[in-house]
């Protein structure tokens, strides 16, 4: 008896601590565990950690106001028509409409493997955004790819990652969709080119056309969202996923749930 007291005890305890978060403490600039005391403090305050160990703490603002408007009106009724219009272009247009702006990334991408330590990644942008923006008509042409020179992409949300950086609370955003606290002063820091060589108005001419032509690239997955059992949990699942395998292609395997020994259960059954 006792000893079938004790393991069900223990397997409590195993329970607890697969179901309770740690914590999530966002810092942009600093790594996420500051001292051993405060890695073990619970900042979650029983909310659960969602990928990245970011926490939707304000999700009833986020589901009710961000994603209502977003999805069921913005979406529904503007993005969606755009961006199924949109593929109907040209093949050669859309290509240069997304070589445009990846010409952009590649400027952004050599400081940020610079930051990170990756001069041969920072050097290879360099090229193709030089190549690109000359040869390449500010960079409707992708010559470097012509060349084999392949883009080596890197946010700045991704450099603050792999510093030890959470994501942060997850935030949906009227008009710009899902983001984090990390991803959003990652965007932010990214616009520098766009602040430097064009005024407010070009700005919002330029986003407005880059989020179309990012929405056409979703087309395929609609119905993954639409059909989902709560597309809000989706998206947010889908968005933390991606940007979080970016900052560690290995968190997938790791943040999978552990599975308890069957031979620790036997051994109950068996008391």
């Amino acid at each position: 008896m006792l000893r079938k007291f004790v393991a069900t005890a223990l397997l409590t305890l195993l329970l607890q601590g697969s179901a309770f978060a740690r914590h999530s403490s966002y810092s942009p600039m600093a790594p996420r565990q500051l001292s051993q005391q405060d890695s073990q403090r619970d900042y979650t305050y029983g909310l659960s950690v969602l990928p990245g160990n970011s926490i939707d703490a304000i999700e009833p603002v986020n589901r009710y106001v961000g994603w209502n408007f977003d999805y069921y009106v913005l979406d529904r009724y503007m993005l969606r028509p755009l961006a199924h219009g949109y593929r109907h272009l040209p093949q050669f247009v859309q290509s240069g409409v997304g070589n445009f702006f990846g010409n952009i990334d590649d400027l952004t991408s050599s400081v940020n493997n610079l930051v990170l330590g990756e001069v041969g990644d920072s050097g290879l942008s360099v090229s193709r955004f030089a190549l690109n923006s000359t040869i390449g008509l500010l960079g409707l042409i992708d010559v470097a790819g012509y060349l084999g020179i392949e883009p080596h992409r890197m946010k700045f949300s991704t450099v603050t990652g792999r510093a030890g950086a959470d994501q942060g609370a997850f935030i949906m955003m009227p008009f710009t969709g899902p983001t984090t606290e990390r991803d959003l002063h990652g965007n932010t820091i990214d616009s520098w080119p766009y602040y430097l060589w064009t005024g407010p108005f070009v700005q919002l001419v330029l986003r407005a056309v880059n989020g179309v032509h990012d929405r056409s690239r979703l087309v395929d997955q609609e119905d993954m969202i639409d059909n989902a059992l709560d597309p809000y949990a989706q998206t947010r699942q889908i968005y933390l996923m991606y940007q979080q395998g970016k900052v560690d292609p290995q968190a997938a395997e790791r943040n999978e749930e552990e599975e308890l020994d069957e031979s620790f259960l036997d051994e109950i059954d068996s008391l």
